[in-house]
């Protein structure tokens, strides 16, 4: 399995990354959440995304018990975000807040090294498991998931909570 991964780092993200990623990560989160629901949450979908986005990173980069980061190639290009938090639902958990590679560089593996030196990163904190959410409109990543040892916990129609234990 390790072959097959790809050489990639993490940089812890900085505020000038973070009110980018803000902006970006807020309308795409917004945008899931109709994709996942009924269209009538079209009107508060953008209201509620940026609630959760304010509860999850009070402090935007520096926000207590987050660990956001951004995706380093093996030539130093920026290609995603990934992150997590201390559970705020269960002890020992880290929850993933985040975990986007950009368009041009999904399907090579950049997104399964990312998610397993994520979990990697979680062990070391001395989390025993990772949580996550993921959209069912979103079946590459629902895959990926699967692949990697997550297993649905939770099924709320549009999404699942998936969990993996160190």
């Amino acid at each position: 399995m390790q072959s097959e991964l790809k050489q990639i780092s993490f940089n812890r993200m900085n505020n000038d990354e973070f009110r980018v990623y803000s902006k970006w990560s807020v309308k795409a989160y917004a945008e899931h959440l109709v994709k996942a629901g009924d269209e009538r949450f079209r009107v508060i979908a953008l209201k509620a995304a940026k609630s959760e986005f304010n509860d999850i990173f009070p402090d935007g980069a520096d926000s207590a018990d987050n660990y956001l980061y951004v995706v380093i190639n093996e030539k130093g290009e920026k290609i995603g975000v990934i992150g997590y938090q201390k559970s705020p639902f269960e002890e020992n958990a880290a929850f993933v807040t985040e975990n986007v590679i950009k368009e041009e560089y999904r399907g090579l593996g950049y997104g399964k090294s990312a998610l397993v030196k994520l979990q990697e990163d979680a062990k070391e904190k001395g989390f025993a498991k990772m949580v996550l959410n993921c959209f069912k409109h979103t079946p590459v990543s629902f895959s990926m998931y699967e692949k990697n040892g997550f297993k649905v916990i939770e099924d709320y129609g549009g999404s699942v909570i998936m969990e993996k234990c160190f």
